[in-house]
């Protein structure tokens, strides 16, 4: 991203009014060029502002920080979260927080700092990195949950034989991939091949932390990272769609049966998980597509973007960690339930979560049913006993009748 500080001004205005070699001046005239053809620099907020944005930016990280952890915990302690689906949901949790921890405090940072950065050029370059990799990291975790619902519900049969190897082996791309479009090429600065003079010139500070990328870079870094994993998510969900909307048509088409019953109840149980899974993916394309568009966009136009826009970009960006356990919680029973239990201690008391399953109405549903039974079965009784004496009536009466002839 370009970001442009109000001391590369000042720089060129003493170049100006201090005599250099030829060397020098053609650098400096160089350098004027580019500042005159940058974008404008950032704005600079009163020590009121700062906090401000700072208190609100904090509320961000915090809630992203116990939201993924209320899913995490979730997972781990309730058997029926305990799916190939949420292995994933958990994996892309764990990149949401480690964003909250890793990534957005720096960010609160530059902001409360007016954009200056004293923590060393290395650590910027190491917090760029998380960064990218954890971004990355998400979609490839969407990625697999795509993948996921497709089998469940397109190939049932190659779901239920998805091994544990399989499992590891797709967590494993998803965090090692990453790293060769994040800290291999960032920490030995190939993004900036090719752009050397453009941010000497605009960063010859030290105190700046800013990621500006070459055009290659950009785009195979934003084709890796989110054109290509869109497309194929895209491509996975409309076979989903199509392939639920057939399988409803066929089981109404069909006559009605125990099987069937069954059937068509698992898969409104799956295509419910991929309207979820789909909602999800929906909005981290909707909060991420600006930044992954204005990271292509800048370098072909000279880096001419303002700072603002970025910052919105990226700041909606990370958001998107925040947005999935909200999701959870709106849109999938289960994970509902689990989040309730949690935080009403009802999993500290070690109340069974099948016990929350039956709401008032079943109670009292199953009380009166058990209370007709018994009804049943006393007056049931009462019937056999008045049936036995009558019968012993008879028999005795029989008994004195032969005794009498």
């Amino acid at each position: 991203m370009s970001f442009l500080h109000n001391f590369t001004f000042d720089i060129l205005d003493n170049t100006t009014s201090q005599p250099f070699s030829s060397g020098t001046d053609l650098v400096n005239n160089k350098c004027a060029e580019i500042w005159a053809t940058a974008s404008e620099p950032p704005p600079l907020y009163g020590e009121w502002q700062r906090y401000l944005i700072g208190i609100v930016l904090c509320l961000f990280p915090v809630l992203t920080i116990l939201g993924n952890g209320l899913v995490i915990l979730a997972v781990l302690t309730h058997k029926r979260l305990k799916t190939v689906t949420n292995v994933f949901v958990v994996s892309l949790a764990a990149a949401d927080m480690l964003v909250a921890i890793f990534v957005m405090p720096f960010g609160i940072y530059l902001q409360m700092n007016n954009k200056e950065w004293y923590l060393g050029h290395l650590f910027c370059l190491v917090t760029t990195s998380f960064d990218v990799m954890f971004t990355t990291t998400s979609i490839f975790n969407l990625s697999c949950l795509a993948i996921d619902r497709y089998l469940a519900i397109c190939r049932p049969f190659l779901h239920e034989r998805l091994s544990n190897k399989v499992v590891v082996g797709m967590l494993a791309f998803c965090w090692i991939v990453p790293m060769f479009i994040s800290f291999v090429p960032i920490l030995n600065k190939w993004n900036l091949i090719g752009i050397e003079e453009y941010v000497d010139c605009l960063y010859a500070d030290e105190h700046h932390c800013a990621f500006v990328v070459n055009i290659p870079y950009a785009m195979v870094c934003s084709l890796i990272a989110f054109y290509i994993p869109t497309v194929f998510i895209c491509i996975c969900n409309v076979k989903i769609f199509m392939a639920a909307r057939k399988q409803a048509h066929q089981i109404r088409s069909l006559e009605i049966s125990a099987h069937k019953h069954h059937r068509k109840g698992k898969l409104k149980h799956e295509t419910k998980a991929a309207k979820t899974v789909g909602i999800i993916m929906g909005c981290f394309f909707i909060c991420w597509l600006p930044f992954f568009v204005m990271n292509i966009i800048d370098p072909l136009i000279g880096y001419k973007i303002p700072y603002t826009p970025w910052t919105i970009a990226l700041w909606l960006g990370y958001i998107n960690s925040m947005l999935n356990p909200i999701l959870y919680y709106t849109f999938n029973r289960h994970y509902k339930l689990a989040f309730k239990r949690i935080i009403s201690c009802k999993l500290c008391r070690g109340i069974s979560e099948y016990e929350d399953d039956v709401v008032p109405s079943q109670i009292a549903h199953y009380s009166d049913l058990n209370h007709s039974t018994s009804t049943s079965l006393h007056l049931l009784t009462n019937s056999t006993s008045n049936h036995s004496e009558l019968k012993d009536g008879h028999n005795k009466h029989d008994g004195a009748n032969n005794h009498m002839l």
